[in-house]
């Protein structure tokens, strides 16, 4: 999708034509794909920041340690904790959680789960 945008911002349609060769009437499809774009980026029509997904896959190279680069790079990541989460169940709720509740819930979410499909619901339930 950062191919859509240049110096940082959505591209317009003659800009997209002369970079990709597009045939011209192309315009509502363009429309189509900015309003995709639009409902999918909350920075738009600003270029979002990258994410480790964006990071990992942009690494193109296929070989020797590459594993290993994924699995450093999604290490590195940032952990956002719980303290997030915590404050929109709190929100959600309306009241204030004791601490620890929120990560001793998500500790729950896997052990207990008699399956993967089961673990999911629970993770997406929690989340």
């Amino acid at each position: 999708m950062g191919d859509l945008f240049l110096e940082g911002s959505f591209a317009n349609m003659r800009a997209l034509e002369e970079k990709f060769g597009l045939a011209r009437g192309n315009d509502f499809r363009y429309l189509q794909v900015r309003d995709f774009v639009r409902r999918q980026v909350p920075s738009f029509p600003r270029l979002p920041p990258r994410g480790i997904q964006d990071r990992v896959i942009s690494r193109g190279e296929v070989g020797e340690g590459r594993v290993s680069d994924i699995y450093k790079e999604l290490m590195g990541a940032e952990d956002t904790g719980t303290e997030e989460l915590k404050l929109k169940w709190e929100e959600e709720l309306g009241g204030e959680m004791e601490d620890g509740l929120c990560a001793d819930a998500l500790s729950r979410v896997n052990p207990t789960a008699t399956c993967a499909r089961l673990s999911l619901i629970q993770f997406k339930v929690v989340h």
